[in-house]
């Protein structure tokens, strides 16, 4: 029985695949991007390039953790309000 159940999402899988494959063709879209704009670039361009998108994505990924930390605070104390306002309720 449980075969079955997976071979069916198996299935199902495979053929939602197989049709975004031939419908999108994002590999194609995105070698063809990459040949015609990427390509022709200096090596040295590329590695400044390649440094700056790092340092963006590090510093993207640090105030994204602080903002979550702070709502996380913020969270914690309405809870805690909650929690002690209805004990005391």
């Amino acid at each position: 029985m449980w075969d079955v159940i997976k071979n069916f999402f198996t299935n199902i899988h495979g053929s939602i695949n197989n049709y975004l494959m031939e419908t999108l063709n994002l590999d194609g879209l995105f070698l063809g991007l990459y040949e015609q704009y990427v390509q022709p670039i200096p090596e040295l361009f590329k590695i400044l390039g390649a440094v700056f998108l790092i340092i963006v994505i590090v510093l993207g990924v640090i105030s994204f953790v602080k903002k979550m930390l702070k709502l996380f605070i913020v969270i914690a104390i309405i809870m805690a309000i909650v929690f002690f306002a209805s004990q005391y309720a």
